[in-house]
C-alpha cells in the first residue's frame, strides 16, 4: 500500500478474499486480488466497493474495475517502453479492426458454452470477460491468454497486432 500495511488491513483483504470464494469467484483472481491488496490501496478499496455493493451490477462493475487493476499492474512495464504512433486518420481503422477481432471472438466463445462457461475455465471473473467482450478497447494480452487456454486455441487464433 501507499502507507505501511497494518494487522488490520491485512484480516480485512483475508475476510473480503473469503467473502469472494464463496460468491464463486476464481481462486486466481482472489489470489492476485488479494497479493495486490496488500500491497496498493486502489485494490483493496476496490474489494470493499464489492463487499459493499447495493447492487449485483455495481458488484460485477467492481469486480471488473479490480481485474483490471490486477491486469495493469502484472502488465507494467518496468522501465519506459516507446511505441510506434498511430496517426489521427488510421484511428478509424483500427477501432473496426478491433471491434472485428472481438466479433469473431464472441463466436468462438459462444460456439464452446458462452461467457459465463469460458470465463468460469479461463478463471477470470464472468463480468470482466464481458466487460472486454462489449468494450471498444482491444484487450491485454494476458486475458487473450487466458481465454486461449479456456478455448484449446494456439497463441496465432487469438492475438492480433492492437493487443495491449
Amino acid at each position: 500500500m501507499s502507507q505501511e500495511t497494518t494487522s488490520s488491513d491485512r484480516v480485512r483483504v483475508a475476510e473480503l478474499a473469503a467473502a469472494m470464494a464463496k460468491k464463486g469467484l476464481p481462486v486466481e483472481f482472489i489470489d492476485a486480488a488479494m497479493s495486490l491488496a496488500l500491497e496498493e490501496l486502489g485494490a483493496l478499496q476496490l474489494m470493499e466497493l464489492w463487499k459493499e455493493a447495493e447492487s449485483v451490477q455495481d458488484a460485477e462493475e467492481a469486480i471488473a474495475d479490480l481485474q483490471d487493476l490486477v491486469d495493469d499492474f502484472a502488465e507494467a512495464p518496468r522501465e519506459v517502453q516507446h511505441k510506434p504512433r498511430i496517426s489521427y486518420e488510421h484511428l478509424g481503422d483500427v477501432a473496426n479492426s478491433v471491434q472485428d477481432f472481438k466479433a469473431r471472438l464472441r463466436l468462438l466463445i459462444d460456439k464452446n458454452g458462452g461467457v459465463v462457461e469460458v470465463a468460469r475455465r479461463a478463471g477470470i471473473p464472468q463480468p470482466s470477460l464481458s466487460r472486454m467482450l462489449n468494450s471498444s478497447s482491444m484487450p491485454r494480452r494476458s486475458t487473450l491468454f487466458k481465454i486461449a487456454n479456456a478455448l484449446n486455441l494456439e497463441e496465432r487464433d487469438i492475438v492480433t497486432e492492437w493487443v495491449r
